[in-house]
């Protein structure tokens, strides 16, 4: 990673840590009362407090520095220092790890390195909150599964003064610090240290659900859903859970549970209309289909949409919606790979290079650079 963006920022959203999990609606129809749990069997999973736990020898080396620093540096700002220094040398990479994991390998996704920012908050008594950017890499797919990943970046708030009954503070100072920053990032909105956690949670029950560890997958659900009972991803996994389980009218009931409760995002619709499709249910796949086209779209719900489109050999309804989305995010790497792929279809050679090489230009990850390149080989020898 080369740097950190810093912003010194103000809010008027003064978002404190919470250590207990959010209550649902008394009104709305609970996840766990709509899985099958006689299907699953429940395993151990980390504990909240291991996901933060740093190693020994890191905790007293930040605090050395800390203590040296805070003679004339903000708290909040020592932890942007830190981190600028620490990670420099630091690689992305998708899998979601613990603190010292994250320490340990020099590795790690915008998760991680929210949970590795939360420790040292907590090691220097420091309140934050978070931030959900819509930026490039937040699409997977992986064993026919279908993951979109917000990009999060933390707050860190300064110290609180000592209080002045005389005066009254509408704003609050803190630091903002973005892991990843790209061009083109989009705010999606604010999330609180619950919402981290279960982003930590989901993100190894996807993992889970790839490898086909239906109780592992299973387990890491029910934990994210302490944190966010209420979050259509999760019931989206749930439905995919017990799909893998062959246990498909649960998942109808599951997807249906979520549409009733309005938990709606692009992923739950699209797998819902995928097992629509399976139970030959005309009548609810068309009625999945029209919620699809009349959703508001981000682009990477329209890569999603215009990948379902070229399954079912809809090229040209493929093409509009990766072209509506990369003139919305002209830097997602993944847009001009499946555009080139439809370009090459039609034998538009030169278009199709020129995709590729824009494709490379955004591209990050060296392993799907690495492909890029060599399609980008294979094509020109085809000359």
């Amino acid at each position: 990673m080369k740097s950190l963006i810093l912003v010194l920022s103000f809010s008027f959203l003064l978002t404190a840590c919470k250590n207990t999990p959010t209550n649902t609606s008394p009104n709305k129809t609970l996840l766990t009362s709509v899985i099958n749990h006689s299907l699953f069997k429940r395993v151990n999973t980390l504990n909240e407090q291991s996901i933060f736990e740093l190693p020994q020898a890191e905790k007293e080396k930040f605090m050395a520095y800390a203590n040296e620093k805070l003679v004339d540096t903000r708290a909040d700002r020592v932890i942007f220092n830190y981190l600028q220094n620490q990670l420099t040398n630091f690689k992305y990479h998708g899998d979601t790890l613990t603190s010292e994991q994250t320490i340990e390998l020099s590795q790690g996704n915008c998760i991680s390195l929210a949970v590795l920012t939360q420790s040292y908050a907590q090691l220097l008594n420091l309140e934050t909150s978070f931030q959900e950017m819509t930026s490039a890499p937040v699409y997977a797919k992986e064993n026919n599964i279908i993951y979109v990943a917000n990009h999060f970046r933390t707050k860190v708030y300064a110290p609180e003064q000592e209080k002045d009954d005389d005066l009254i503070v509408f704003i609050r100072p803190g630091t903002l610090i973005d892991y990843f920053p790209t061009r083109g990032s989009i705010y999606s909105g604010s999330a609180t240290y619950n919402d981290l956690l279960s982003k930590f949670y989901s993100n190894l029950a996807a993992k889970a659900l790839a490898k086909k560890q239906l109780n592992i997958a299973y387990s890491l659900i029910l934990k994210a859903n302490m944190f966010t009972p209420n979050d259509p991803e999760l019931f989206n996994m749930a439905g995919v859970l017990h799909r893998r389980a062959e246990d498909l009218q649960s998942a109808k009931v599951i997807y249906q549970t979520a549409l009733d409760n309005n938990e709606i995002s692009v992923n739950l619709i699209h797998n819902y209309r995928a097992l629509a499709k399976e139970l030959d249910d005309k009548t609810l796949e068309g009625q999945l289909t029209s919620q699809l086209i009349n959703k508001e779209k981000d682009p990477y719900e329209l890569l999603v949409i215009a990948q379902n489109d070229l399954q079912d050999g809809k090229i040209t309804q493929a093409k509009n919606h990766l072209e509506l989305a990369i003139a919305k995010a002209p830097y997602i790497s993944e847009l001009y790979l499946e555009l080139a792929k439809i370009r090459y279809q039609q034998g538009k050679t030169k278009q199709t290079q020129a995709l590729l090489e824009k494709a490379m230009q955004y591209e990050r990850d060296n392993k799907k650079l690495n492909v890029y390149q060599a399609k980008l080989a294979s094509l020109n020898t085809q000359k």
